[in-house]
């Protein structure tokens, strides 16, 4: 199979992922919320970081998928921002859902990490 057509296809299941992920919050059950908020209450300036985060996120993914070189350094800079602002978040509970697609998500951002710096497409950049 063509590395490159495989690259691109973590890519874009990172982007799905990414969604689902989004998109799994809005499903969280009532007991699961009021625990997130009663542990952990988030700042404005936190939710704006994390805003931002997404938003060179998804340009990162962007720039993989069309092989620039930014987003090479630019996705192994987000994924050790995304541990450490992981790290800051506190506790905090997640439904099976969340749980699933964040895991999947991990797993999927070692893939492309694998990928980017131990096989012939670092070469593409």
């Amino acid at each position: 199979m063509n590395l490159k057509n495989t690259f691109k296809k973590f890519v874009l299941l990172d982007l799905i992922l990414l969604i689902f992920g989004v998109s799994s919050l809005f499903f969280e059950n009532e007991t699961i919320i009021s625990f997130n908020e009663s542990v952990s209450p988030m700042s404005e300036m936190f939710v704006i970081i994390i805003l931002f985060y997404f938003i060179a996120f998804l340009f990162c993914l962007f720039c993989l998928y069309k092989f620039k070189k930014i987003g090479k350094q630019l996705y192994a800079f987000l994924f050790v921002l995304g541990v450490i602002l992981s790290l800051l978040m506190g506790d905090s509970a997640q439904g099976p859902i969340s749980y699933v697609v964040d895991g999947l998500g991990w797993a999927n951002a070692g893939a492309i990490l694998t990928l980017l710096y131990f096989s012939p497409i670092k070469k593409e950049f």
